[in-house]
């Protein structure tokens, strides 16, 4: 019988596909192996610490230390804040939340009725929680009632384990142990794993808000009562109540929560109770400079306390919560032409003219400033 002889193309073409799936296998893990090296060599050359700009420590004046316009005044201007651990500072030194930064705007002018900012607020509170402040404030007898609202507000303080279980899938969850002890040897694993963790923590971060927002949760009801409380011993006792809605920090770029302003917007309009939310603010703004510690602590950092204070105090002034005397008589607002020119230069030096760029070394754009701070003074 005559042997069957192979096709010797057949070999080739076998040969040549098992030749070029080792190399794809062998160009794959040479690729995998620089990745794991680069990544080793960026991360031993930083600093693994957790690299930050908040205090060492925070201070805390004596009671006798604050409010030192309205303290020895007879009847001064009663500003009473309520709110939690944004309204107490977390992250912050005490003389830089938006409460203590308001009372210094509103004391700006000299024989004006001083203003008393006292703040009602601890790390952890709900707007349920809250109302237990009330009797105190009521025997302080404020003018005015600042009510701030973040969106964690609508956990039922009556049933914690329930919404505590939702915030714990809003965090990344570690490993198995097996798993931990395998990637403690790869940096490119443990980076994959961390990518992993934190597309889970982001779905879990916006189911908590979608649960906390259910119309049908129990929470929302005791938050929309809740709400409904201060409303109504605010008209009772003749304070002017002020409700302001804080954005969550971390995203104020591209924001995914609008529709929860909207939604706590409706229940303030249904009481016809005018309001401030504080996301027409912050809107596109850099979450890394409106944060505590960008991604570690979403908490308002001191930039985002200055201009929560000060669009308070334009609210307060542009809605007659205020006597407008209290506007300051002295200011500057010739700052962002400045900035505007400079600008120019670093970002757009084509379009600047050869005038301004002998101005820019000259004092013509000092002198032209100066004459308009002084006008604005005088007017």
């Amino acid at each position: 019988m005559k042997a069957e002889q192979s096709d010797p193309c057949a070999v080739n073409r076998s040969t040549h596909r098992g030749f070029g799936l080792a190399l794809a296998v062998l160009a794959t893990l040479l690729c995998l192996f620089f990745i794991e090296l680069a990544l080793r060599i960026s991360q031993s050359a930083g600093d693994a610490g957790l690299r930050h700009d908040r205090p060492q420590a925070f201070f805390y004046p004596d009671a006798s230390r604050l409010n030192p316009w309205g303290r020895a005044h007879p009847d001064p201007l009663r500003i009473a804040i309520v709110g939690d651990s944004i309204t107490i500072g977390h992250g912050v030194q005490y003389y830089d939340t938006y409460g203590m930064r308001l009372e210094s705007l509103l004391n700006h002018n000299a024989d004006q009725r001083p203003a008393h900012v006292r703040i009602w607020a601890q790390g952890g509170d709900s707007t349920r929680t809250q109302l237990r402040y009330m009797p105190g404030i009521l025997d302080w007898k404020p003018h005015v009632l600042i009510l701030g609202l973040c969106l964690n507000d609508t956990e039922n303080p009556h049933r914690p384990q329930e919404y505590r279980k939702w915030r714990q899938a809003a965090v990344p969850p570690p490993p198995p142990r097996a798993l931990a002890a395998v990637l403690a040897y790869t940096r490119l694993g443990t980076w994959a794993y961390q990518q992993y963790a934190n597309f889970r923590a982001t779905r879990g971060y916006h189911a908590y808000y979608r649960k906390l927002y259910d119309p049908q949760y129990s929470g929302w009801d005791v938050f929309v009562r809740s709400l409904q409380a201060f409303i109504s011993t605010c008209r009772e006792h003749d304070i002017a109540f002020l409700p302001v809605i804080f954005p969550a920090m971390d995203n104020v770029d591209r924001y995914p929560f609008e529709w929860i302003h909207e939604q706590i917007g409706d229940v303030l309009r249904a009481e016809e109770v005018p309001h401030l939310d504080l996301l027409a603010t912050f809107r596109n703004q850099s979450p890394e400079r409106l944060q505590a510690i960008p991604q570690v602590d979403p908490h308002p950092s001191e930039i985002a306390h200055r201009q929560a204070a000060e669009a308070i105090f334009q609210f307060l002034l542009a809605n007659a919560l205020v006597d407008p005397d209290y506007l300051p008589q002295h200011a500057n607002v010739t700052h962002e032409r400045m900035w505007t020119f400079l600008a120019r230069f670093l970002y757009d030096v084509t379009t600047v003219d050869h005038d301004d760029y002998r101005r820019l070394h000259g004092d013509g754009v000092r002198d032209e400033i100066e004459t308009e701070t002084e006008q604005l003074q005088e007017e």
